[in-house]
Order: structure tokens, then sequence, then C-alpha cells
């Protein structure tokens, strides 16, 4: 366990009566190592993750949910949940909506259109509790696009499907964030079809920001890029780590309350066999310094060309397919119709446990001060941690007692102030 950032002025704003089972320089004795219990090489005695698991080959068959999905998505490219239903839409040149998909039946309920907004090249969807955001950045066909862009807008603003199978979000409630590459040429140099770095087609949002993976057709890696913020505006997407993954990226989700990532691609070659990347245990939002698990999916032929992936919780979530068709000449040989799968990777993972974050001001004990109204429990895994990030110049006030458990790493944020009224204990 690791007590980092806590400035000593802030240790002297402790009330009376604080019990702290720490000394010194706050820092125990770390080892580092794989703390996947799922892994070749796990150490029982690690406390950090060095991101050096490794696994067996892994391979599985997402069942398949409904076939065909929706004759009006023949291209779904991307897949959010949102208020207990699917999001998706068609790939670029479809229109400028989304659909709503009920799992339960698997029946399209509604189509919204985004009112002033076009799809040149949608390619993922994101949810962040209260916005969605569409990114049309699309950019295969030379990798010179200079309108890359997020369309984001108040989930609040779709209506019912009931009375609204048919609706329309006005422009006026519709932001857009703009954005280029920080380490691309600007102008963008334009390069053939399918041969450029800076294509990509998965994002979430995270922290306040948007992280997008990159479709990377040169050398079959994935770059993670964030842009700092959410607001509208102009931004600069900046690379910040870079994962060889040997196929091509197309999706990206975050477990809502959890340290979970899924990516999800294929290889543009061979049988086109897809594949999955399960990234757990990571440090802050450095999703590949942590587990990198990578699961083997079926080929094309089974899977079509799968482009929108999405969890519904930590370890269950769904897989969409664009519609395959394979030409000899002009004549259709192989037909994948436009699927939807589920998946569960509950035996692939562990450790995937929240940070849990504290942004808001006052008392420990309000839910309302913790990121999503999500609290830390009274126990977290050893793989959990406590990000301590006040709102602006505000205190954390540990207004009750609470054990944090070894292996559980609690984080004060530079400048913040963490105030423990109630009794503080740490186990080790």
């Amino acid at each position: 366990m690791i007590i980092k950032n806590t400035s000593l002025c802030c240790l002297k704003s402790l009330l009376l009566g604080i019990i702290i089972l720490f000394s010194g320089n706050l820092v125990y004795a770390q080892v580092y190592g794989c703390r996947d219990s799922l892994a070749n090489n796990y150490n029982s005695d690690a406390t950090i993750n060095d991101g050096s698991c490794t696994y067996n080959i892994t391979s599985y068959t997402p069942p398949v949910k409904q076939d065909p999905v929706s004759d009006s998505l023949p291209e779904s490219s991307g897949l959010q949940m949102a208020g207990n239903f699917l999001w998706t839409f068609n790939d670029g040149g479809g229109a400028p909506a989304i659909y709503r998909i009920d799992t339960l039946t698997n029946a399209l309920l509604q189509k919204v259109n985004l009112s002033g907004a076009t799809n040149i090249d949608w390619e993922d969807i994101a949810f962040d509790g209260t916005d969605l955001y569409v990114g049309d950045f699309g950019n295969n066909a030379n990798g010179a696009r200079t309108d890359l862009k997020i369309y984001k807008f108040p989930f609040s603003a779709i209506p019912g499907y009931q009375a609204n199978p048919l609706a329309t979000i006005p422009a006026g409630q519709i932001s857009i964030i703009h954005f280029t590459y920080s380490d691309q040429q600007q102008p963008p140099q334009a390069t053939g079809n399918n041969n450029t770095r800076f294509d990509c087609e998965a994002m979430i949002i995270d922290e306040g920001s948007i992280h997008l993976f990159s479709k990377n057709w040169i050398d079959l890696t994935t770059t993670h890029y964030v842009i700092n913020g959410v607001a509208a505006g102009a931004y600069t997407a900046t690379p910040v780590e870079t994962l060889n993954t040997t196929y091509l990226v197309t999706a990206a989700d975050k477990a809502t309350g959890q340290k979970i990532i899924t990516l999800l691609g294929y290889r543009n070659s061979g049988t086109g066999i897809h594949f999955m990347h399960l990234l757990t245990d990571y440090n802050g939002t450095n999703y590949f310094s942590g587990n990198k698990r990578q699961i083997n999916l079926p080929d094309v032929l089974q899977m079509g060309q799968a482009e929108g992936i999405c969890l519904r919780t930590g370890t269950y979530g769904y897989i969409s397919n664009e519609k395959f068709i394979r030409y000899i000449g002009a004549t259709p040989v192989i037909t994948v119709t436009q699927k939807l799968r589920s998946f569960d990777i509950s035996g692939f993972v562990s450790n995937i446990t929240a940070a849990y974050v504290f942004n808001g001001m006052g008392d420990w004990s309000n839910a309302a001060n913790w990121k999503n109204n999500i609290a830390p429990p009274a126990t977290i895994f050893p793989a959990g941690e406590i990000i301590i990030d006040p709102l602006g110049t505000g205190n954390c006030i540990l207004d009750v007692p609470y054990t944090v458990s070894p292996g559980t790493k609690l984080t004060v944020s530079p400048t913040k102030r963490f105030i423990i009224q109630g009794n503080l204990t740490i186990q080790h």
C-alpha cells in the first residue's frame, strides 16, 4: 500500500483522535511483478503490477445473440450501453443517426437523428453517464482528413422510444469536439488507402478526458491518444503509450466503476482472425501499464467484420459486426450477416476493482462526492485504488472509520487536502 503526494501541511490539519498505522516517508517496501493469479508468472508477493504478466494462448467464441440484427444496421460500427439499452449506428455514408436496441428482445426500438451532423466515417460511441459521444474520426481512405471530430449531446435529449420511434436531436443540443494528432504532420499528407498510422475506430471517456486508440495499418499497433477535455472546441490528441497488438483495433470500451478496458479488432490478412485485449490492473489512465491479456476470437467467416464492443458489467458485454460479403469478380461467394453477440470474460480476468475517485468537496461518507456516485466499500480488493482529488481547493474529510487493506493504493493528488477526522487504519 502506498500513500503518495501527501504534503506535511495537509497532515498538520488532521484533528485529534487519528489512528495512522504508518510513519516515516509514508512508503513501504514494494515488490514489483505480475499480480494476476490467472497468469503464468503470477507473483503472490507482488504489490505493484509491472505489466509483466504472460498468459497461455486462449481462444473463445462469443455466442450469437441475434442473427441477423435489423436490416437497418448492415454496418454496425460502434456499440454502447446507456440507459439499459444498446446504442449503435452505421459506418461512414450511413445516416447521421444512432439506433436503440433492446437487449431482452434484440429488437430495434428507435432511430435518433442528429440534426446538422454528417456521417463521414463514424466509428465509435461512448457514454460518460451524462452525455453520449459519437466519433467521426475514421481516416483510412488516405490518412489526411482535416475534419476529425466527435459529436457530443446529452443523453437526456433523447425522448422515450414508445412515443417517438423516430426522433431528432436539435442541432443546438449537439456540440462538436474537433481535434488533430500532435504527432501527425499538419496539414496531413495523403497516403494510399489503408496505409496510415492515423486512422482511429476506438474511443472511451475516462477521468474527464477522451481516450482514443489508433488503428495503425502500417505497424499493427495501437497508440493511446488523450484529448484533455470534453467541452466543445479544438484540441490536440497527444500520444501517451503504444501497444503491439499485431491486429487492427476497431473498438474499445471501459466498464463503469471497474478497472477493465476491452479492445477489439482483426487482422486484415489471411482468414481475418479477430482478437480481444483485456486491460486490467493498470496505473491511473496508463491503460497499457498493467495486465494485457489477448483472447483469440474466430475469423471473418464467423465474426463478419466486428467493429463494435461494449461492457454491460465488468465481465459481460456485447459485440456487433458489419455485414461481410466476399466476391470473386462481381459474384458474391460468401455472405456473413450483421450479428449481435454476447460475451462473458469472467474466467479470463481478476483484479478489476475500480479506482474510486473523490472529486467532490466535503465528507467521505457522501456518495455524491465520488465519481459516478460510487464510494469505496468497506473492503476493496487488493488491486483497488482510492484517489483523493477534491474539487478546486476543497477538502476530502474522512468522517467515518476506514481500513485500507494490503495491496490497495491510496493517493492524494498534489496540492489537495485529505483531512482525517475518523480513524484511518492502514493494514500491511
